[in-house]
């Protein structure tokens, strides 16, 4: 009995060295392997239809990931081009060389501190160029060093899109199979595994619809705002509103608020009523009215939780974090319910 417990102990140590080993071969390509996962997760119905119409599961899934690669990575691609473009030009523009007072930002700052509001409340130094060039050229030199960066990962980025697309398409044909592996090896009671894998997809389904998909319209929607009124750069302050969408309540309303009263107080009442009446009125319904309706009867996680989670993903994978992040906050909350229904006994107990 002895000699068989050693067999076992020897058998665990080696699985788990290889287990770590296999781990560090897919680290470098985890991000994108996930990216994948909740991609074939996602776009699986569509898979589906798919094959019951044209028979083949390998023609299904080129499709699917052609599909994926027209309406998600494409315009990605497209719209982060454009804002490397913008912040390119506003660098050049606002701190090159240190020459703030040719900057754009000037205009914008005389016209605030020479408004009939500003100069009544005496508040015309808070205004002067000289206190903010160095925040400015500060920022001038951080949005450079991302533009390098940007152009220094071009290759890595390739390779990455490459890696999540290559694993996309076996995810989609054959990601049942590994589904049914992993539970059939995993410990957990076949009622558990079920309710694991329908709430964990519901809470992806609800948060990435609730998050990208409202984000995205509400960037869309203020980009096209404030190319109308003519402020510069609009496309990066859509990006700008699509991220901060993840903040509960007020997420988008802290770029269009404040351009909206810097242009009031700039002398441009029509533009900032403008910007302000769109804000309350469109964007602002699409977080109120479109959230609901797109999560429908799926469990969405609450704000505070999808706030944290997007924002540690975005520090700790990137951009793709964005939807990782989330995704992982998801799988921590199914499996802690699950502990608490399997113990549940022992912790009334405890809690009594």
């Amino acid at each position: 009995m002895r000699i068989k417990n050693y067999n076992v102990y020897f058998f665990m140590l080696i699985l788990i060295m290889m287990s770590v080993l296999v781990f560090i071969l897919f680290k470098p390509f985890l991000s994108a392997i996930l990216t994948a996962a909740i991609l074939a997760a996602t776009f699986y119905k569509p898979y589906n239809f798919l094959v019951g119409k044209i028979k083949s599961k390998s023609l299904s899934s080129l499709l699917t990931c052609l599909l994926i690669l027209v309406i998600i990575v494409l315009p990605t691609i497209t719209v982060f081009g454009l804002v490397v473009k913008e912040l390119n030009d506003v660098y050049q523009k606002s701190a090159m060389n240190g020459n703030f007072n040719q900057g754009y930002f000037l205009n914008i700052l005389n016209n605030v501190k020479n408004s009939a509001i500003v100069q009544s409340l005496n508040m015309e130094d808070l205004f002067q160029p000289s206190q903010i060039e160095g925040v400015v050229k500060n920022m001038g030199v951080s949005l450079l060093a991302i533009i390098q960066k940007t152009y220094q990962n071009i290759v890595a980025s390739v390779l990455w899109v490459f890696v999540m697309f290559f694993s996309l398409y076996y995810f989609l044909m054959d990601g049942h199979k590994l589904i049914e592996k992993i539970m059939y090896l995993s410990p957990l009671k076949d009622k558990y595994e079920e309710e694991l894998s329908r709430k964990f997809s519901s809470m992806v389904r609800a948060t990435l619809k609730g998050t990208i998909i409202v984000g995205t319209i509400q960037g869309v929607l203020g980009g096209i705002m404030f190319a109308i009124v003519g402020v510069p750069s609009f496309i990066i302050w859509g990006v700008v509103m699509i991220i901060l969408s993840i903040i509960p309540a007020i997420g988008s309303g802290l770029v269009w608020v404040p351009v909206g009263v810097i242009m009031l107080l700039s002398g441009k009442v029509a533009s900032g009523v403008f910007v302000l009446l769109f804000g309350t009125l469109v964007i602002s319904f699409v977080d109120n009215i479109l959230r609901p309706k797109l999560v429908g009867s799926d469990m969405e996680m609450h704000p505070l939780l999808i706030f944290f989670s997007t924002l540690g993903g975005l520090i700790a994978f990137g951009i793709i974090g964005f939807i990782i992040g989330p995704v992982i906050m998801a799988l921590f909350l199914v499996l802690w319910e699950i502990y608490g229904k399997e113990f549940k006994s022992q912790l009334n107990r405890y809690n009594a």
